[in-house]
């Protein structure tokens, strides 16, 4: 990309960082039937597991299906379709990082991966996707938070390819490509990102040093175990790591708030709890509300061009821009530090 091409998308969404795009590759069509396994006749399906979308998108982004692999062992197999392609990191980065961070006990174990599908240890039936509600609990917030900031600790030297990400780049892509397809956008996109300009314009002053992250706080993505042996809580885990990446840590805090910010409020332990300094919190806000527009963005694309009913992506997409409008006018909000920049 040019540099008067980044300048021109700076200036046109208050974006930074324009040279900065993820790096993806091609997935093939997921057939109609099943795929074909390299240990095809060691490996059994069942029937695609159905899933409920309210209000955290858990199955919007692949089809699930469970299985038992040749060693008996329960799997859940995950295939990437081609709609994801224009917002998601490819499929080598997300197993790549899935496999080192199950190495830390932070993901399920992966088993197997291809050029569009992964399967990975399906967890037993006592472990489940967390409830926001959940969120409000200290301890376990805590411990995502740890868990998170255990990913950004992983050696670059050991993820080869994983593709580089900025939040604002995704975001004014995903804009742009609406504006390319025809899909309509409320003018509270606009208003959004017109109320972020001053952080939007000077992002590049906050920036950390980019580290391995997940990149999507949803709390469906945490996976806890609501009947440990130990009769203590046991360390959660990460799914969903559909825009993983090497990304600024602020970047990946951000995604955290807005899931928990509007409704489980800005605990002060959730910056330290990843690592970073107390004055990243207006901006991990910032990124917050840059978050909940891309997914609001990625929602109301999905609405208009995917072929599947079962899930409304627009009511999603709607509610991402509305909660982002709403984290400007929360006096917990990062409004009065907007107004200072």
């Amino acid at each position: 990309m040019s540099s008067e091409n980044a300048v021109d998308r700076r200036n046109a969404v208050c974006s930074a960082s324009a040279d900065r795009t993820i790096s993806s590759s091609p997935l093939r069509h997921a057939p109609s039937g099943d795929v074909t396994m390299s240990a095809e006749d060691t490996w059994r399906w069942g029937d695609v597991r159905e899933t409920d979308i309210t209000p955290s998108w858990i199955g919007g982004d692949g089809i699930f299906t469970e299985g038992v692999d040749g060693e008996g062992r329960d799997v859940l197999r995950r295939r990437f379709p081609v709609s994801e392609l224009p917002y998601a990191s490819d499929v080598d980065s997300v197993t790549t990082l899935m496999r080192a961070a199950a190495d830390r006990g932070i993901a399920p174990d992966v088993i197997e991966s291809g050029p569009d599908y992964v399967i990975m240890r399906r967890m037993p039936d006592s472990w489940r996707s967390a409830k926001l509600d959940e969120l409000r609990n200290p301890y376990l917030l805590w411990a995502v938070l740890e868990q998170r900031r255990r990913i950004h600790d992983i050696p670059l030297s050991q993820l080869p390819g994983v593709a580089h990400r900025s939040m604002l780049d995704q975001m004014a892509q995903m804009r742009d490509r609406c504006i390319a397809d025809g899909v309509p956008l409320p003018r509270l996109v606009d208003r959004v990102l017109e109320s972020l300009g001053p952080f939007l314009r000077r992002a590049d002053e906050f920036r950390e040093m980019a580290v391995p992250c997940h990149g999507d706080g949803a709390a469906s993505n945490v996976l806890v175990d609501t009947a440990p042996d130990s009769g203590s809580a046991a360390r959660p885990m990460l799914t969903g790591w559909t825009v993983c990446g090497i990304m600024d840590p602020i970047e990946d805090a951000g995604s955290v708030l807005a899931e928990v910010g509007p409704f489980c409020g800005v605990p002060a332990s959730l910056i330290s709890g990843m690592g970073l300094p107390s004055d990243a919190l207006p901006v991990a806000q910032a990124y917050g509300i840059v978050n909940d527009v891309y997914w609001g963005i990625i929602g109301l694309w999905r609405s208009a061009t995917s072929q599947d009913p079962t899930i409304d992506f627009a009511k999603y997409g709607l509610w991402r821009l509305q909660k982002a409008a709403n984290q400007l006018v929360l006096p917990i909000g990062p409004a009065s530090w907007l107004a200072s920049l």
